[in-house]
């Protein structure tokens, strides 16, 4: 790791740094689990408690799609194996007045909205990014209006080699938790007093069923594996306040938020993987943010549709994702259509259903070839009547969530 020079780790409580290591040790190791992943699991540590429920969601659901993809058992059975720890001996000291938060950014519509609303609280506001390459941190600090702090992670090479060789098994770890440790680590040795992130309600619903059992892709940013987070913060006092800024609202929500007050944003943000991909056919050129062809950019494009006019969205977009019929496929997954939704982090299904029927009733948006071809379909799954009170309530909608009062009253949240 290479944290910028402001981190002070001397600061900090050795208690504290030392259950902030711990943590991020947890999630990393979930990167090298995936190389042989073994029934027996024993850390060259002691747990406490809230530790070792961490490990156990972030090496079971955490790892879900990594099972599923390799065809290997699902729910895993594993033993984690550690000598219990007890609890810090002191309790956090939290403000709520005067705040200096450190704010996840990845450059999306949501990492936009999060570093808004947290200014709006009357925070000062530092957008933090975890990057892997100084390509990746170049990418982002464009995406962003104000300045980027960038934190350096750097993986095994000996593992990127056994990956290249096709020596270990692939796939999808819980990177947002890998953030979240990070930041908090960073924040706590800088003194910051929140680590927030842009965690929507969405990403509580699972991608699909296996064996019975939900698989989400996005489990790291759901509402369990916050309050798992949470919790072990606490009990090694780390005195940062840890929490998800979109937790309560729709995504309906947040688009309707940026497209009304971030216009500065519209023309830089994007949520599509492809940024970040720099070499290969997959890489998409400089001056393009929106690859238009992917399952991130059609659902992206969904919801900002209904608060833009066609035109608007296109010069957004840099194209028309819902004008192209080769996209069909991924309207059709993330509305609810299919078994699954694709493998990406996208929202609920009767959320993106509901902004389909309220495109229908918009006459420029009608004609769109992908909400025309949707349509039949669309009403043979859902109800109508149901998707139109969903749309109806989108804005107003508020959900269970772990803001600081000033941020939830801001939210109409409390």
């Amino acid at each position: 790791m290479v944290f910028p020079d402001d981190a002070d780790f001397d600061r900090l409580d050795r208690t504290v740094l030392a259950g902030l290591v711990r943590m991020s040790a947890i999630l990393i190791g979930t990167s090298y689990y995936k190389a042989a992943p073994a029934a027996l699991i024993e850390p060259d540590f002691a747990l406490n408690e809230a530790e070792r429920h961490l490990f156990e969601l972030a090496y079971g659901p955490g790892l879900g799609e990594f099972y599923v993809r390799n065809d290997l058992p699902y729910p895993p059975e594993f033993t984690v194996k550690a000598e219990p720890r007890m609890n810090a001996p002191h309790a956090p000291e939290f403000r709520t007045e005067d705040v200096r938060a450190a704010v996840a950014f990845g450059g999306g519509k949501d990492s936009h909205v999060a570093a808004s609303v947290i200014k709006a609280v009357g925070a000062d506001v530092e957008r933090v990014s975890l990057i892997l390459s100084d390509s990746v941190g170049e990418r982002l600090v464009a995406m962003s209006e104000t300045p980027v702090t960038l934190i350096r992670r750097r993986i095994d090479p000996r593992l990127i080699e056994l990956g290249k060789a096709g020596k270990v098994l692939n796939g999808h770890i819980p990177i947002t938790g890998v953030n979240s440790c990070l930041m908090t680590l960073y924040a706590a040795a800088k003194g910051l007093d929140w680590v927030v992130f842009a965690n929507e309600r969405a990403a509580s619903e699972p991608t699909m069923e296996s064996n019975g059992h939900p698989v989400n892709h996005q489990f790291s940013k759901s509402l369990e594996f916050e309050d798992a987070l949470r919790n072990a913060f606490a009990a090694n006092a780390v005195p940062v306040t840890y929490f998800s800024i979109l937790r309560p609202v729709s995504e309906l929500w947040t688009a309707h938020y940026l497209a009304t007050a971030g216009e500065d944003a519209l023309e830089i943000f994007a949520s599509c993987n492809r940024n970040f991909v720099f070499a290969g056919p997959n890489a998409l050129p400089k001056d393009r943010r929106w690859c238009g062809e992917c399952a991130k950019c059609v659902y992206t494009a969904v919801l900002m549709a209904p608060f833009l006019s066609v035109e608007r969205h296109a010069r957004v977009f840099q194209s028309q994702p819902l004008h192209d019929p080769r996209n069909l496929d991924f309207l059709r997954e993330i509305a609810g259509l299919t078994d699954a939704k694709p493998w990406e982090c996208v929202g609920e299904r009767r959320e993106v259903a509901a902004a389909i029927t309220h495109l229908l009733t918009d006459a420029e948006w009608a004609k769109a070839p992908l909400i025309q071809a949707i349509e039949g379909e669309l009403f043979t799954q859902w109800d109508r009547a149901d998707l139109e009170q969903a749309w109806s309530e989108a804005l107003d909608a508020r959900s269970e969530h772990r803001m600081p009062g000033p941020v939830a009253e801001l939210m109409n949240a409390s």
